[in-house]
């Protein structure tokens, strides 16, 4: 396995992390909140998060022409967790055999006007997680709002739960 690939498949792990914690914040606005806007606002961007991973990776691994819808209004909650599990067990599939020489390469893909865009795997992979990142600081900060219960998914506190290598040394 390669190093470099290794970081992003630690960063997808995190990624999957962090949103499996973003669903359980939804999950914990109350039934009374849920008429008002931002709730809407909270399903249409967890749906756009997972419709991302989905279209990026037909993208890169397939023709580009899977793609599903970018952004929807009625989004149900009870369909989230089906989408992020699809969306992490087809990544992980990618992720598994990913090599340094793949994530170097570029990939062409056909956008909405008929013309075609090339991109690149590893900035791709970097968007992935970035893009995630910024969404989900959105959906927490309307949960927030709702009242519902929220949780910091930062990267320091994953990894740290994940070893006893960090975290707080003796006497501190």
């Amino acid at each position: 396995m390669s190093r470099r690939c290794d970081v992003y498949r630690d960063l997808f792990e995190h990624e999957v992390a962090s949103s499996a914690a973003m669903l359980q914040m939804i999950a914990s606005v109350s039934i009374e909140a849920r008429d008002d806007p931002r709730y809407r606002q909270i399903l249409t961007l967890a749906a756009h998060i997972a419709a991302c991973r989905l279209n990026w990776l037909d993208r890169m691994a397939g023709d580009g022409l899977g793609q599903v819808p970018w952004w929807e209004d009625d989004v149900e909650e009870s369909t989230l967790v089906g989408r992020y599990e699809s969306s992490n067990e087809k990544w992980r599939a990618y992720l598994a055999d990913l090599q340094d020489t793949q994530a170097e390469q570029d990939f062409t893909f056909p956008i909405a006007d008929g013309r075609s865009y090339r991109w690149n795997i590893e900035g791709q992979l970097k968007q992935l997680v970035g893009h995630g990142n910024y969404h989900r600081g959105q959906v927490v900060m309307l949960v927030g709002q709702l009242g519902g219960e929220t949780e910091d998914t930062d990267y320091l506190y994953w990894a740290t739960a994940r070893t006893d290598r960090w975290g707080f040394t003796p006497g501190a």
